[in-house]
């Protein structure tokens, strides 16, 4: 993969595109029209302030918040907006598909070996009825003090000892 020579980072929240990775993405600068550029703030859900300043050259959205029929390639060769385009491709908008949350190992494996083998494996698993493990432990305690006379009959153990 070819690497750019220009810094590019896109200023979408959640997105983490830049030109170094992404050679093949377009960054675009914020339009000079005072009505568009609000409209694209808006759209990228940032506000202009201390720590984030709109400035020609160095703030750039990347193509991929774009639908394509908003993107279009010049004479030149270069990826171009059309006139009046805002982004409208975004993670809070679920485009993208997102992340789906993960299938259980259980739910891969039948799908991979087949319902069969792991109705045989869930039959095997103890009930909690039967064969679970008691709730309270004989462990010591050791959050609670002993009972007076629990403590009287150590120490006469230790004391007949010579």
């Amino acid at each position: 993969m070819a690497q750019s020579s220009r810094r590019c980072f896109c200023s979408v929240p959640f997105c983490s595109n830049n030109k170094q990775k992404f050679p093949y993405l377009s960054f675009h600068n914020f339009p000079v029209d005072g009505e568009i550029r609000a409209c694209w703030v808006r759209a990228i859900r940032r506000d202009e302030g201390p720590r984030f300043r709109i400035l020609r050259g160095s703030t750039f959205v990347c193509s991929q918040h774009f639908p394509p029929g908003d993107l279009y390639t010049s004479a030149s060769g270069r990826i171009r907006i059309k006139q009046g385009s805002v982004p409208s491709r975004f993670h809070w908008n679920d485009w993208g598909g997102g992340s789906k949350a993960r299938e259980s190992v259980y739910q891969r494996a039948r799908k991979r070996l087949g319902v069969a083998v792991l109705d045989d494996y869930d039959h095997k698993m103890p009930d909690s009825s039967e064969g679970a493990l008691p709730a309270v432990a004989n462990d010591h305690d050791y959050a609670c003090h002993p009972s007076p006379g629990k403590m009287d009959s150590a120490t006469q153990k230790f004391e007949c000892c010579p």
